[in-house]
């Protein structure tokens, strides 16, 4: 057998030693050591499910042996397990006020249907008003819908209805042509600015106009005219000045003048002096022809000047009015004008002052200009010449404009709904989604229910054998059941039982239980019975009754092919222990049978120390088995096995062992111990270790008595000062081994002969167990 991940049974291994199971199996293991996961381990391989994949047992029909191998296997269809689960599971006491009847239903589907029934009947009135809520919420959402599209029609329609065609109307341009929109493409969709969409509106609402002339406007000014002009003012012609004109330069033009006055004169005629052939030449070799090109060129360069201004003046006049605009281009038209004219005032500033340094060049051309001459910027009139042929444009398709400019205002508006319609659109898919999960869910809650309904129940026995049964079981007959709708009246002394007890309830279920294994259709097999501590939760005066119908049913009859009882109860194990011993051999042939006990151990697995259990044989030895007959006895093997291991091996493993006897183990060792030396005091634990210090005295032992009981004392109670231990705090790993030396100690001074006949019986040494050193305890005990 292996068992992997079933509480701690993470990765158990059958031992090559330990025997077989038999025909009767009795296991023994205290609280914690996994007795409990064992049996949910086999519980929930009769559900079903991948449970079979945890573990993997040996077979064996008709002499041939196999192993399940973590697969599915017929055999678990006759496990029977009887557990705490199976208690909670098979029985239902139903009574909701004192004076109706207490109603009991039992068996494990009979009862899970009843419950199964009460949580699915209000889950499907809840889920049916959900349904109903879901259905009406999407048809409020959908009319939210339809008003954003109508919405969307009554703002397009308003705006655009010049447009004609589609937008002539909400009968045209309708709620339900929005929501084919919505249905489509939105990538064209794009909200305008609050500008652009009103010039849109007032575009279609308006109507044509005419066509205006496009004017060439812009103005270029030649790329090297700055630099003709430079070097134009920059020249000073190669000639002689005249020393008149040298200190009078600003006479110069006056005598260029009145030079050609005097080709043929001998005598000047402005001052009547004479004039005389050097005289002349003088004059004429001071205007060379030099001068006569550089002026040329300086009168060539003021034409171009004032060409370029007539130009500005032509180009200026030449603008289209904004008036004969399309009112959405006069804004463009303004712009591209204030820039226009800008640019204009521009190149008359530069010609007017380019012209005065042509003056000035010329008035007197052997005075040199060298200041720099700028390069004038040419004037542009692409803007406005833009704006002119747009206007053409829309004049000239001014019906397909006009449709573009309705289709920009629909778009905006569908677009400026997009989230308010996407938002409803996905509240609504949504709540259709829940109304169509809703609508499955009640559709399988009805299954479910008339399924559960028609549930039929387990076998059960009358009420005649039930009163009678769990009489005998709680020894006492103050339940009586009769039939009732398949379920069971329950009175408590004539009147409804309201209320049962864990005892109670567990007598119930178990002779229920026991019914249903005796009516199993063993055809295909014997059932195979799991008890998992069926006295835990009853009196330990009636626990016989429990034990012996579990013996009828089980061992006395033949309808079981397998029991495995489980139980921490020692009292409970040692009795069938007692009986099966006590077998003719024969019947021993018969119904071969195995005792077991499940210990505690611990295992390094990756540098860790994991707690696990193992199942290891009984008795330990067959001396024990015929003399030890009580739980005392069994928690003294259980204290002197550990230390007996620490003495061999006093590893962590070893003290992680001996840890868990505390401290549960150990305080029942020494409360029954002291309850069997001091009588008068077995209800007060604390009492009697303190008289146990003048026992201590008598025995004489060496260390110091008080120090013993009281370090003792507070062992067993985990630390703790008060009566109750804490069981989840345990003693130190470094600490347990002195300390379960300390407890063998105290046994033994307290009553020698009492501890040296239990060791007697266990073949084991005193000296063995005792510390042989009295000093004081370590003061952190």
């Amino acid at each position: 057998m292996s068992i992997e991940g079933c509480g701690n049974w993470q990765d158990y291994k059958w031992g090559s030693a330990l025997p077989d199971f038999g025909r009767i199996n009795v296991i023994y293991g205290a609280n914690g050591t996994g007795k409990t996961s064992l049996a949910s381990a086999l519980e929930q391989l009769t559900h079903g499910g991948d449970a079979f994949r945890r573990v993997s047992i040996d077979v064996e029909a008709n002499g041939v042996r196999s192993q399940t191998s973590n697969q599915d296997h017929a055999i678990f269809g006759r496990l029977f397990v009887f557990n705490e689960h199976f208690v909670a599971r098979s029985h239902r006491l139903t009574s909701d006020d004192a004076d109706m009847p207490a109603v009991l239903t039992v068996g494990e589907r009979p009862v899970e249907a009843e419950r199964r029934l009460e949580e699915l009947r209000p889950q499907l009135d809840a889920e049916s008003e959900k349904h109903v809520a879901a259905i009406a919420k999407g048809k409020k959402i959908a009319g939210q819908i339809t008003r954003e599209h109508q919405n969307v029609s009554e703002f397009v329609v308003g705006a655009v209805s010049a447009a004609g065609g589609r937008y002539a109307s909400k009968s045209h341009f309708s709620s339900g042509t929005v929501r084919s929109a919505f249905a489509g493409s939105h990538a064209d969709w794009g909200e305008l600015d609050e500008a652009t969409l009103r010039s849109q509106e007032k575009f279609v609402q308006a109507g044509n106009r005419d066509p205006v002339q496009i004017p060439e406007l812009s103005i270029s000014v030649p790329d090297d005219l700055a630099r003709r002009v430079e070097i134009a003012l920059r020249k000073s012609p190669v000639a002689v000045a005249l020393d008149t004109l040298v200190a009078r330069p600003d006479a110069t033009s006056w005598v260029e003048a009145g030079a050609d006055l005097h080709v043929h004169a001998d005598t000047c005629l402005f001052c009547s002096g004479p004039l005389t052939a050097e005289r002349r030449a003088e004059i004429e070799k001071h205007f060379s022809d030099e001068v006569a090109v550089l002026q040329q060129d300086l009168d060539a360069l003021a034409k171009e000047l004032d060409a370029l201004d007539a130009d500005v003046t032509l180009s200026l006049n030449r603008v289209v009015a904004r008036a004969l605009l399309f009112d959405d281009l006069r804004p463009s038209q303004d712009k591209a004008r204030i820039e226009f004219e800008a640019a204009a005032r521009g190149l008359n500033d530069w010609t007017g002052k380019v012209r005065e340094r042509i003056d000035a060049k010329r008035a007197n051309v052997l005075e040199v200009d060298d200041a720099e001459v700028t390069q004038a910027v040419s004037v542009p009139g692409a803007a406005l010449e833009t704006v002119s042929r747009e206007h053409n444009q829309r004049v000239e398709g001014h019906a397909e404009l006009v449709t573009a400019a309705a289709q920009q205002v629909e778009r905006h508006y569908l677009k400026k709904a997009e989230a308010a319609v996407q938002a409803l659109v996905d509240e609504s898919e949504t709540v259709s989604a829940d109304a169509l999960r809703l609508a499955g869910e009640v559709s399988s809650l009805r299954e479910k229910v008339a399924e559960f309904e028609a549930v039929d129940g387990d076998p059960s026995p009358s009420a005649k054998v039930l009163t009678e049964r769990v009489a005998r079981l709680l020894g006492r007959n103050e339940l009586k059941f009769e039939s009732y709708e398949d379920r069971y009246r329950v009175t408590r002394l004539g009147k409804p039982a309201h209320g049962l007890s864990v005892g109670e309830r567990t007598a119930i279920t178990l002779v229920h239980f026991l019914e249903s294994v005796a009516r199993f259709d063993n055809s295909a097999g014997k059932a195979i019975v799991v008890i998992d501590d069926p006295v835990s939760s009853l009196d330990s005066d009636i626990f016989m009754g429990v034990s012996t119908s579990i013996w009828t049913e089980t061992v006395s009859k033949e309808h079981v092919a397998q029991l495995f009882l489980l139980t921490h109860n020692f009292e409970l194990f040692r009795q069938w222990d007692i009986q099966l011993g006590g077998l003719p051999d024969a019947l021993k042939k018969q119904i071969p049978s195995r005792l077991y006990e499940i210990k505690s151990q611990h295992r390094v697995h990756s540098g860790v120390p994991r707690r696990e259990p193992v199942l290891v044989g009984w008795p330990p030895s067959e001396k024990a088995r015929k003399k030890v007959r009580s739980t005392y006895h069994h928690a003294f093997i259980a204290v002197s096995e550990i230390k007996q291991k620490l003495q061999e091996d006093d590893s962590l493993e070893n003290r992680l062992d001996a840890q868990l006897l505390f401290p549960n183990v150990i305080r029942r060792l020494l409360e029954t111990f002291m309850a069997f030396k001091r009588p008068g005091s077995a209800a007060n634990f604390n009492g009697a270790m303190q008289d146990a210090a003048s026992l201590l005295s008598k025995s004489g032992y060496a260390g110091d008595p008080d120090a013993l009981r009281q370090r003792l004392t507070r062992y067993t109670h985990a630390y703790s000062h008060s009566d109750t231990p804490h069981t989840e705090l345990t003693v130190s790993p470094d600490e347990v081994k002195t300390a379960i030396g300390a407890v063998f100690t105290f046994m033994r001074h307290v009553d020698e002969e009492h501890f040296d006949g239990l060791c007697a019986i266990l073949e084991l040494d005193p000296l063995d167990l005792v510390d042989h050193d009295p000093a004081p305890l370590p003061e952190q005990l």
